[in-house]
């Protein structure tokens, strides 16, 4: 069982620290979660979309009253829908003394949404907004998807930098928005065979192709298939990018 680190928010790596909660499309399989990414750096605790299952596995890496701000791509439950229950345990924490501060939620719109009454504040970002969290600095792209969402690049103040795809179709200036990122978080949810029949989503080639297009130093599927075996991904999105690639798991800790 995770015990927290007595509440001292500052780490001692200096790096950018991703884990990856979750990592499933739709809905999660036994023990795991749906879209969240823990970000970390010296000063600062971001997760970056609060899917289901994602509120029960972030506390085996921290304390919730450790979380310093949530930021949401978009309001499909398989990236929020954990976030009524956080906004609970903000407010439960800040009346028995564990939370300090409200917690700062980020969205595109809808701040009634996002804000729960003095625990939780909401902020929102438009498209081509850059807004800052911490020491980290948030940029944000309107993508391809059926209901408004956004693909989210974070830079810390060295200049690593990694992008998230959110949830979308193809579209080339996802490549433009990625350029040279460190790490490239990016949806993977058809096989090739599936190309075309889910509109709002991509499939292994052309993920790959955003990859490669962008020179994106790594490569990490995510927003999972439920179904199929998952490996053959990594071999469809080869045959377009060439750089290092890894399938995402829930876990799975990236330092940059």
């Amino acid at each position: 069982m995770f015990t927290g680190d007595s509440g001292n928010k500052q780490r001692k790596d200096e790096k950018m620290k991703i884990t990856i909660i979750g990592c499933q499309g739709a809905y999660p399989d036994q023990n795991q979660a749906t879209s969240g990414y823990l970000i970390e750096t010296e000063n600062v605790r971001v997760l970056l979309d609060c899917g289901c299952g994602v509120i029960s596995q972030i506390q085996n890496y921290i304390l919730l009253e450790e979380l310093d701000a949530v930021v949401i791509t978009h309001y499909h439950p398989d990236h929020c829908s954990d976030l009524g229950c956080l906004q609970y345990a903000s407010m439960i924490l800040m009346q028995f003394g564990k939370r300090k501060k409200p917690l700062a939620v980020w969205g595109p719109g809808e701040n009634e949404r996002l804000s729960y009454g003095e625990y939780c504040t909401g902020n929102s970002y438009l498209e081509e907004d850059v807004f800052q969290i911490g020491d980290l600095v948030f940029a944000s792209q309107k993508n391809v998807h059926d209901i408004l969402s956004y693909a989210i690049r974070v830079e810390d103040r060295k200049g690593s930098s990694l992008v998230y795809s959110g949830d979308t179709g193809y579209y080339e200036d996802l490549s433009k928005f990625a350029e040279g990122t460190e790490l490239f978080l990016c949806e993977c949810s058809l096989y090739n065979w599936q190309k075309g029949k889910t509109p709002g989503h991509m499939c292994a080639e052309e993920t790959g192709m955003a990859a490669k297009n962008a020179k994106a130093k790594k490569l990490c599927l995510t927003h999972l298939p439920p179904y199929g075996n998952r490996q053959q991904l990594l071999e469809e999105v080869g045959h377009k990018y060439q750089g290092e690639l890894v399938l995402a798991s829930s876990g799975m800790i990236f330092r940059q």
